[in-house]
């Protein structure tokens, strides 16, 4: 075997913490948000209903309407200050610019986007099975300014140094409890839902201040 070194440049991350899901949090949801906007309060109504899938407060941050998700906030902020300080060696702590529940039937879907308004987001899941899953696009292999070419469309499989380049989009299984954090440049959304009433709570962040300098 011929020797070789292989150094894996600028890698994405994709960090999965585990926050405790109780199912006050999932009737809070049902009983107080998605009843108050059926019956059209005074409260926002959902801001995206698209073939199945419902983003309930997709352009506010929760955490500012409910007081009763405070305790919910503090653990997300928790897990992502870990993650952005510890992980992903920023010196800044994060606070939540926005943040929002979905719901998705069986069959709907998620298009794949990013998001712009932050430096960090994710998703805590609340409501999952063992088909629920997130899908990530490379930044290298799909890129709105760079015509990539790729060769080996049909190589899916690691090859005997255990390597695997060509693929394209990455899936991610995910349970209840799982909190994932990535750079929000990042493409990703899923296909065809499975699971039944799929629930989660997506969010996005900004640090207090860049290089220590420049307050938001």
């Amino acid at each position: 075997m011929m020797y070789h070194q292989v150094v894996d440049l600028f890698p994405r991350p994709l960090i999965r913490t585990k926050i405790e899901v109780k199912n006050d949090i999932i009737s809070f949801f049902y009983n107080t948000i998605k009843t108050q906007i059926n019956k059209k309060s005074n409260r926002t109504s959902p801001t995206s209903i698209v073939k199945g899938l419902v983003h309930y407060h997709n352009d506010e941050n929760i955490f500012n309407i409910y007081e009763e998700l405070n305790e919910l906030e503090k653990l997300i902020l928790n897990s992502a200050n870990f993650t952005y300080r510890k992980i992903l060696n920023h010196k800044n702590d994060l606070y939540i610019t926005n943040a929002w529940f979905n719901e998705c039937a069986v069959g709907a879907g998620q298009f794949m986007h990013n998001h712009c308004n932050s430096v960090l987001s994710g998703t805590l899941y609340l409501n999952t099975d063992e088909n629920t899953n997130i899908q990530f696009l490379s930044p290298y292999g799909y890129s709105d300014t760079v015509n990539n070419l790729v060769d080996c469309a049909d190589m899916k499989e690691k090859n005997e140094f255990g390597y695997l380049y060509h693929y394209t989009h990455c899936t991610v299984n995910v349970e209840r409890g799982d909190c994932l954090f990535w750079p929000s440049y990042m493409k990703h959304g899923y296909d065809a839902n499975m699971t039944p009433n799929r629930l989660s709570l997506s969010f996005n962040m900004m640090p207090k201040n860049f290089n220590h300098t420049y307050k938001i």
